[in-house]
């Protein structure tokens, strides 16, 4: 579980995605967001339990493959955060958006976050030992604390940057700052996961 938290509070994709929305469009937003990241959680545990992952680092260019549409996604968030022109005071955006809008951002952001496909398929199958018992609850039990762990401590942060948002809105200069400041550390963990190795 402290690898777990420690994941979580380190900056990364997931948190600047969260974040981003969290400032711009208030806690509800981040959440939103939160919400649909632990849920792409389901699809990664489902890997490790039916040994995609063993498959995929057996196969170099599929786990390539996909760690590149992740790091292109992460490049189109980045733009597109630059590219709006139009600051808007919260209640405005919040009710433009819905609530399906910051999940599914999330959900997307989180299925191509190469960071959290190397936890799962480099970290999490270490802490399973088939002499304890059934591999299967082990994983699923590792799973759920993982997802459990990272969503509370990403919601726990999005309450915590709420009380950024009254000054973000009433102050262009800063939203653009925050905005230039979140692409560039987006683009910042893109270009990292050029490097990033399976083994």
């Amino acid at each position: 579980m402290a690898l777990v938290v420690g994941f979580a509070l380190t900056p990364g994709p997931n948190m600047m995605l969260y974040l981003t929305y969290t400032f711009e469009y208030g806690r509800k937003a981040g959440w939103a967001t939160a919400t649909g990241i632990v849920s792409a959680f389901v699809v990664h545990v489902s890997a490790v339990v039916f040994g995609l992952a063993a498959i995929l680092i057996a196969m170099p260019n599929a786990l390539d493959a996909l760690r590149y549409c992740g790091i292109a996604y992460l490049f189109y968030l980045a733009i597109r955060n630059l590219k709006t022109v139009q600051w808007k005071e919260a209640g405005e955006t919040t009710e433009a958006r819905t609530f399906g809008h910051f999940y599914i951002k999330g959900l997307i952001g989180n299925l191509l976050n190469p960071g959290s496909l190397f936890l799962y398929f480099s970290i999490i199958p270490q802490f399973i030992h088939p002499e304890r018992g059934n591999v299967l609850m082990q994983n699923l039990l590792l799973g759920a604390l993982q997802m459990s762990g990272s969503f509370i401590t990403n919601c726990c942060i999005v309450f915590f940057a709420g009380y950024a948002t009254d000054a973000f809105f009433k102050n262009e200069r800063y939203q653009q700052w925050v905005r230039w400041m979140m692409s560039g550390l987006i683009i910042a963990f893109a270009v990292k996961m050029l490097f990033l190795k399976f083994k």
